[in-house]
């Protein structure tokens, strides 16, 4: 699995500010990602995902809800 960093930086623009914005906001905020990973800030309290990955507030890991193209 990439890190963090490297998941950011691969992200479209539309998601790194989605993520932006719940980060400069202080909730919660999760980009999916492929094979039912996910990116995101602030979600440690978001039941169906599993952090595998943490820096700060910011987690990687695998996204057990909602299918990724459905909105969050």
């Amino acid at each position: 699995m990439k890190t963090i960093k490297e998941t950011l930086d691969d992200l479209q623009d539309h998601e790194r500010q989605q993520l932006m914005y719940g980060f400069e906001h202080e909730f919660a905020q999760y980009v999916c990602l492929a094979d039912g990973k996910f990116i995101g800030v602030n979600v440690e309290t978001v039941q169906h995902l599993e952090i595998v990955e943490k820096a700060g507030c910011w987690s990687i890991g695998i996204n057990h809800g909602k299918a990724c193209d459905e909105s969050n």
